[in-house]
């Protein structure tokens, strides 16, 4: 920082003149770390935010850094495939700077957030929980609580709600007023502010909609999905009693039930905590139901209060889908399970939810989400049209937008001082500590008893890869490409998987091979094996809603998790999330099916759930205990998918190389067959990251710790084996292209890793090993070859290496005789 910047304004002072010890050595070398990725000053695009971003956390002028933040766009474009090009994509590197780097002392800094989360309500939420997960720190044997941190949450959330007053925070508002002068001129937004008007309603503000009563009061809305309903329908029929216009359900902020009426009259009309309450409470049961025994009969009583509250202006944080535009009205609470431990309850929820602007507006849904789209950027708040938004903002309380702070930067330095000197994340037995953490496959899993006394299933000598056979081939392929001129060798690399090449030879995978099932065989395995398909799911309880007349109507299904540390699981799926976009980028045919999770708080969050999907572990259970005429997983794959095998072996081949090299590069560890997905289309899906980059399950005996990726014969064979056409023309080689594509863009992963280094070193376990890890995760990109060929050759070795590896073999034995998990 420049002596001159440093007297003017209250920055960072972490790279100031300090003892060594007063902050982690991780803030320190951020500036060393980083710096290579600097461009001497070269100008930057308003859309490189990733390049913003570097220079936010290495300039020494940080005005200028914030000056870029300020043009770049805020929420994300639903359009674009979900290539994330959004600060909000970058929250959590954002407050892990402004935290942990910063210790909440640069006011320019704070400045542009509180500016940003006051034109954009799902910003200021993202940020709000951002905030909370990181206001303390808990581990198995350790907690640290930020008080500072603690303080700034709160601090904020006032900031927010008088800035949100008198608002409902619903996605739909966005559509009406917007901060570019073009928007206001849209035909269609003028045809929906026009039938507001009719309605008497008054024009809806940028941050939210106005409240409003409905013109109805709908009993049959305010009875569904509470304990009075089944008694208040029972001699009724449904059909008469069906909510046919949107407008006859009431939006209001949602009343937490475990606060007190005091309290909650204390919030009345305070939108923004509308959605915090609703997620608290959600989290809160989770807690609740550890102190019960009867837990699945308390979750559904408790889900039933909260529906007393519904529908209201609460929705899914999540962006994928679109999801986080549309509004809860129920949670289905008999579809809701428990899954508990001796320490934990988390559950499953299903929710019913709609969006009411295209409800009138049903077939211009495309040009809705155009709009919804169109870019939020700080500095369109300096446009001379000045927006309804912010006259609401200036006359409602004048609120300088400047957080007015109750604590002094030197109390800030000396609580974050005080604190980082009682944390020990690093050490080893901090680490050790998180192996116990509990994983997601539960929820995936069909729940058969286990037979813990059958005998150890031996792998047969035909199963096994033949060793000898792969190095004489990895020669002719790497003799094949060497030999072939710069032309042919171009095509290898830009070329696309060839589905026609594909399909033309899968025969022998459909003549003489796997069980010809009945059609009622089929559907009942379906069943049995991936549950009750999410279509028929949304009929069954879409016949049962009073809402089933809404045009927008869907389900949505979570996963609520407390006791367990959400951040690095939320870390770790954005990371999944950059190689996905990385694959769109080079036009590869590589499938990722990530999900989106949210850490809620220190302890609590929700992760998404992914349907029409089973554990592998559940999968193997099933075909050795009840389906015995399919005589191994490949013999199943063959079998089920006969119909419509070409796509369904595209689709694994395609998703088994996505998660091969996701894998790889971030050494996703824990990898057994609880953790590993099949759906109904032929998908390999990878769920729960807690060991990746630095740490492993083991505690000494690390199976898995020289295992490149999981690669055992049992999923090769579905291929036709590794001498089979699948495997050698198509698994090597569309790796190999995805290693390229991945090594050409390694920056956009690399540097997420690195911002979050520099703060969260210190707190989360996947970096354990400190800079090792970084500099591990550089080496993987860059092999030292001298040619295109050459890394063919390596890549091919490391497919070798990781080819029915005993040490994955092992671990999954351990797994099978310690949990019970198949394999």
């Amino acid at each position: 920082m420049q002596k001159g910047e440093q007297t003017k304004t209250t920055g960072c002072l972490c790279f100031s003149r300090q003892s060594k010890s007063e902050f982690p050595k991780t803030f320190k070398k951020s500036n060393k770390i980083l710096k290579k990725y600097t461009k001497n000053n070269s100008d930057i695009s308003d859309d490189a935010i990733l390049e913003v971003m570097i220079r936010l956390y290495i300039s020494d002028n940080k005005t200028k850094a914030i000056e870029m933040l300020q043009r770049c766009r805020i929420n994300p474009n639903f359009q674009m495939n979900l290539i994330r090009n959004d600060l909000e994509y970058y929250i959590p590197q954002l407050i892990n700077f402004m935290v942990f780097h910063q210790q909440l002392q640069d006011d320019r800094l704070i400045e542009f957030i509180i500016k940003a989360s006051s034109i954009d309500f799902f910003f200021a939420h993202l940020v709000y929980f951002q905030l909370k997960s990181l206001s303390k720190i808990i581990s198995p044997n350790n907690k640290v609580e930020f008080k500072i941190v603690q303080q700034f949450v709160k601090e904020f959330e006032d900031k927010m709600t008088m800035n949100y007053q008198g608002n409902l925070l619903i996605a739909a508002q966005l559509l009406k007023i917007h901060l570019e002068d073009s928007f206001q001129d849209d035909v269609l937004v003028k045809s929906i502010m026009l039938s507001n008007k009719k309605d008497k309603q008054e024009q809806a503000v940028y941050q939210g909609s106005l409240r409003i009563k409905s013109w109805k009061q709908n009993e049959i809305v305010q009875t569904y999905g509470t304990d009075n309903w089944i008694d208040y329908i029972k001699d009724k029929n449904l059909q008469d009693f069906l909510v046919t216009k949107h407008e006859e359900i009431e939006l209001q902020d949602y009343i937490s039930i475990f606060q007190n009426k005091e309290d909650n009259n204390l919030q009345e009309d305070y939108a923004f905590q509308s959605n915090i309450n609703f997620w608290n409470d959600i989290t809160t049961i989770s807690e609740e139901l550890s102190k019960h025994q009867k837990k699945t009969e308390q979750l559904h009583q408790f889900l039933n209060k909260i529906n007393q509250n519904l529908p209201a202006a609460v929705y899914v944080p999540f962006v994928k889908n679109s999801v986080r535009n549309y509004a809860i009205l129920n949670i289905v609470s008999k579809e809701s399970r428990v899954f508990s431990t001796k320490m934990r309850s988390p559950y499953s929820l299903t929710l019913e939810i709609f969006r009411p602007e295209i409800e009138g507006h049903h077939n211009e849904q495309q040009k809705l989400d155009t709009q919804i789209s169109k870019p939020i950027k700080i500095n369109m708040i300096k446009s001379q049209s000045i927006s309804q938004s912010q006259i609401i903002m200036q006359n409602q309380s004048n609120i300088n937008i400047q957080l007015q702070r109750t604590f002094s930067i030197a109390d800030a330095e000396i609580s974050f001082h005080n604190e980082f000197q009682t944390m020990k994340l690093n050490d080893t037995k901090m680490v050790g500590s998180y192996e116990n953490n509990n994983g997601i496959g539960q929820f995936y899993r069909n729940r058969l008893e286990s037979n813990k006394n059958e005998s150890d299933i031996d792998i047969s000598s035909e199963e096994m890869v033949d060793q000898q056979q792969i190095k004489q081939t990895n020669q002719q392929l790497a003799f094949s490409l060497e030999s072939q001129n710069p032309q042919t060798q171009n095509e290898l690399q830009n070329s696309k998987m060839d589905s026609s090449t594909l399909n033309s030879r899968v025969s022998y995978l459909q003549n003489g091979k796997g069980v010809i099932l009945t059609e009622d065989e089929y559907l009942q395995i379906k069943k049995t094996i991936f549950g009750e398909n999410s279509i028929s799911q949304q009929e069954r309880i879409k016949k049962s809603s009073p809402f089933q007349k809404l045009k927008s109507w869907q389900l949505v299904h979570l996963i609520i998790k407390t006791g367990d540390n959400l951040k690095q699981e939320q870390f770790a799926l954005q990371l999944i999330c950059q190689f996905d976009q990385i694959f769109k980028k080079e036009g590869l045919p590589l499938q990722l099916r990530y999900y989106e999770v949210l850490s809620l708080g220190p302890d609590c969050g929700m992760i998404e759930m992914i349907k029409n999907a089973t554990t592998i572990d559940s999968l193997q259970k099933n075909l050795q205990t009840k389906y015995t005429q399919f005589s191994d997983f490949s013999d199943f794959f063959r079998s089920f998918f006969r119909d419509n095998i070409e796509q369904a072996l595209q689709n694994y081949v395609q998703s088994l190389v996505a998660y091969g090299l996701v894998c790889y590069f971030l050494q996703v560890k824990d990898r057994h067959n609880g953790n590993i997905l099949l759906d109904d289309q032929g998908h390999l899906i990878h769920i729960d990251f807690g060991f990746f980059l630095s740490i492993a399950p083991g505690k000494g005996m690390e199976f898995e710790g020289k295992v490149p990726f999981k690669l055992l014969s049992d999923y090769i064979k579905v291929l036709g084996g590794v001498k089979g056409y699948l495997f050698q023309d198509h698994f090597r080689k569309l790796f190999y292209k995805g290693f390229k594509a991945c090594q050409k863009h390694q920056k956009e992963i690399l540097l997420l890793v690195e911002m979050m280094y520099t703060g969260h070193g210190t707190t989360l376990p996947c970096f354990a090993k400190g800079e090792l890890a970084l500099k591990e995760l550089e080496d993987r990109f860059n092999p030292r070859v001298a040619s295109d060929a050459e890394l063919f050759v390596y890549v091919q070795g490391l497919i070798n290496k990781s080819l029915d590896n005993w040490r994955a073999r092992w671990y999954d034995k351990f797994q099978y005789f310690a949990q019970g998990i198949f394999y």
